[in-house]
């Protein structure tokens, strides 16, 4: 009976077929057999010789045809420059590219997308005598790429519309009340921590707004709204905020400014609101805005500041309307 070791040495004897190790014959193999493109290249970036699929990609019954060719006849710029570009560069430094990915512009005006390493060619003593390389087509796998990449997008958009629509005021448009306490916080912490300049706020609503819907109806009071959130919007920088409050109460936040300043910047508002008219169908109306201003250095928290400036504006409404009281 024959042992295992009698099998091991049976096994190390077996002599390949020497065709099977013939070197031109593994070459043509790989050069007639794979769908990857090998190409082998001269100094001038000249094609030595290709595999089988490149030429059934050109069109071409033999691949002989590209001998003595460049990528110049092949492609269109700038891939043919920049293929060129890279070769020499491999040629003068014997340092390999590798997994480069290209964008290949057919002659016929198609394109393809290729991973690619490119290696120096040396000869049998070690000179270089051109480049070679291999390519595999990644196209299908960079379309599928690209349309993740847009799918992704429209993601990140459609996040970025549900998070602007929870913090806007359907009506009115502007800022709705939850996010004018989230901000009013953040101003609050950020005034504590950096000992920050101070912010104001006037909460106002419009004068007279039952007397509007009773007489032209609940759509113009809702036109009325709309208007007064429009002018408010406008007529304010871009780093404050302006917010509906609910009904026909809005308030607007002025960042980095203290009494005085949203004084100047509130009777501006009262000015614009009173010569504006509401452009209804049946006439134009015109409506004013009363309202209260506060600090937050008067305030330890938002629900007081609020407190403070409803007070406020209470006397506004008390002493004639079309006004913005600043203090008690």
């Amino acid at each position: 009976m024959r042992n295992q070791e009698s099998d091991k040495k049976d096994n190390n004897s077996i002599v390949p077929d020497a065709s099977i190790i013939n070197e031109r014959f593994i070459i043509d193999t790989i050069m007639e057999n794979t769908q990857d493109t090998f190409y082998f290249k001269d100094k001038e970036s000249r094609f030595l010789f290709i595999s089988k699929n490149v030429a059934t990609r050109l069109g071409i019954v033999d691949p002989d045809y590209v001998i003595g060719k460049t990528d110049f006849d092949l492609f269109q710029d700038p891939h043919a420059t920049e293929a060129y570009r890279d070769e020499q560069y491999i040629i003068r430094t014997g340092k390999p590219i590798l997994g480069k990915i290209e964008m290949e512009r057919w002659m016929d005006g198609s394109t393809a997308w290729v991973l690619t390493s490119k290696y120096p060619l040396f000869d049998r003593d070690g000179q270089i005598i051109g480049t070679w390389g291999v390519s595999r087509n990644i196209t299908e796998l960079k379309r599928a790429e690209e349309e993740l990449e847009r799918l992704n997008q429209e993601l990140l958009e459609a996040n970025q519309l549900l998070e602007e629509l929870s913090i806007t005021d359907s009506l009115s448009g502007l800022y709705n009340h939850r996010y004018f306490y989230e901000v009013v916080q953040k101003e609050f912490a950020r005034r504590e921590r950096n000992n920050a300049a101070d912010c104001a706020i006037v909460l106002m609503d419009i004068d007279n707004f039952k007397g509007l819907n009773d007489t032209l109806g609940h759509l113009a009071g809702d036109f009325a709204i709309r208007h007064v959130a429009s002018l408010l919007k406008d007529n304010i920088r871009k780093l404050d905020y302006a917010f509906r409050y609910g009904g026909d109460e809005f308030i607007i936040l002025f960042i980095d400014t203290d009494i005085a300043g949203a004084q100047k910047a509130a009777e501006k508002l009262l000015k614009v609101v009173a010569a504006t008219p509401v452009p209804l169908e049946s006439k134009k109306t015109r409506v004013t805005i009363s309202g209260g201003a506060a600090v937050l250095s008067e305030a330890k928290d938002a629900n007081e500041l609020m407190n403070i400036a409803d007070l406020r504006l209470y006397k506004s409404k008390k002493t004639g309307r079309n006004r913005i009281t600043y203090s008690l």
